[in-house]
């Protein structure tokens, strides 16, 4: 499946080969302390619609960050 608003994304840094999990949720529920990542934030933008095996670049104050989608979950 794609990444949808619910989502739980497991994504691996590809600078760093460190594992993260984000839930997509709405600007209201958004934590990223708790891994909870806004549709509407620029990372958030960056998955929706995105399927497993997708390369994500997101750029950040610090360069453009690289991601690899590894599983999509609800």
């Amino acid at each position: 499946g794609k990444v949808v608003l619910g989502s739980t994304v497991t994504v691996i840094d590809l600078a760093t080969d460190i594992e993260e999990e984000y839930k997509i949720v709405g600007s209201q529920e958004a934590d990223p302390i708790t891994g909870n990542i806004s549709d509407d934030s620029p990372f958030g933008k960056g998955l929706m619609g995105r399927r497993v095996g997708d390369i994500v670049e997101i750029e950040a104050p610090a360069g453009c960050l690289r991601f690899e989608i590894l599983n999509i979950g609800k």
